[in-house]
């Protein structure tokens, strides 16, 4: 005999809504609500493959409960969910992967609805920027038409002359920089 988990155990917990905190009610009507869709998904097929029913729609509630509502209604909606493109009762992992398939679309639209937002925001930013800058107008007259720059400050150095045959001698005498033959080594 196989050892199984008592099936009991994944069954819905019945608890009075109004005796929990607002996030532990909130949570229990989620979970009721994917337990109804559960039911309507099993509901949606012809044949009751499931060995047991009612752990088959714990099970999937289990699963659905994981997501948000709109999730949820997505993928049990009998005309656009599971039913319509399944001729045959969806295993758990398979609702799994239509919760996940749902919610990633939104997830990636979201990430790109935010970045979308954000490029506004830098443009609209500098945008801003760029209508404070001064013109050239402004430019010129602040800092007058050669821009603040001063002619001595224009002007090139002149060059320095190139050192004469007395100043190159005087130079290698000076520091000793003559050539001077090689020593060979006495062999």
């Amino acid at each position: 005999m196989a050892n199984h988990p008592d099936p009991k155990s994944f069954k819905q917990l019945t608890i009075s809504v109004e005796k929990l905190p607002a996030s532990m009610a909130q949570q229990e009507r989620l979970t009721s609500y994917a337990a109804d869709r559960a039911r309507l998904l099993l509901g949606c097929y012809r044949t009751g493959d499931a060995n047991d029913p009612d752990t088959y729609v714990a099970a999937i509630s289990a699963i659905l409960s994981r997501y948000p509502e709109e999730i949820i209604t997505e993928v049990t909606h009998p005309a656009t969910g599971l039913p319509s493109r399944s001729n045959w009762l969806p295993t758990v992992k398979e609702v799994a992967d239509a919760c996940e398939a749902a919610i990633s679309w939104r997830r990636e639209r979201e990430a790109r609805e935010e970045r979308i937002r954000k490029q506004l925001q830098e443009r609209e930013e500098f945008e801003r920027a760029r209508d404070a800058r001064p013109t050239l107008e402004q430019l010129k007259a602040k800092y007058g038409p050669d821009w603040g720059i001063t002619e001595h400050l224009m002007a090139k150095a002149p060059p320095v002359p190139a050192p004469t045959l007395d100043q190159l001698r005087h130079h290698y005498q000076h520091y000793d920089l003559a050539m001077k033959p090689k020593q060979e080594d006495a062999a």
